[in-house]
C-alpha cells in the first residue's frame, strides 16, 4: 500500500461508517471524493475526465449544502 492509498482508504471508510449512522450527505460526499481519487489513480484515457470531475462537483454541492442547512439552522436559533 502507498501513501497515496491512505486518503482512499479514509474515505471509504469514512462512508462506510456514514452509512452506518444513517448520516446519508456524508456518506455521500466522502463516497463522491473516495470515487474521485479512485478515478484520479486510474489512467486518464481509461475514464473519461467528465465523469471523474462529475463525482468531484457532486461532493462539492453535497457539503455546500450541508454547510446552507447548518447555517440556517444557526440563524434561526
Amino acid at each position: 500500500m502507498h501513501l497515496n492509498d491512505w486518503p482512499i482508504l479514509c474515505l471509504t471508510i469514512s462512508a462506510l461508517l456514514a452509512l452506518l449512522a444513517r448520516r446519508w450527505i456524508d456518506a455521500g460526499w466522502a463516497a463522491c471524493f473516495a470515487i474521485f481519487l479512485i478515478y484520479d489513480r486510474i489512467l486518464p484515457t481509461a475514464i473519461p475526465g467528465e465523469l471523474k470531475y462529475a463525482f468531484l462537483g457532486v461532493g462539492v454541492i453535497l457539503i455546500a449544502s450541508q454547510v446552507a442547512k447548518n447555517y440556517h439552522q444557526y440563524k434561526k436559533s
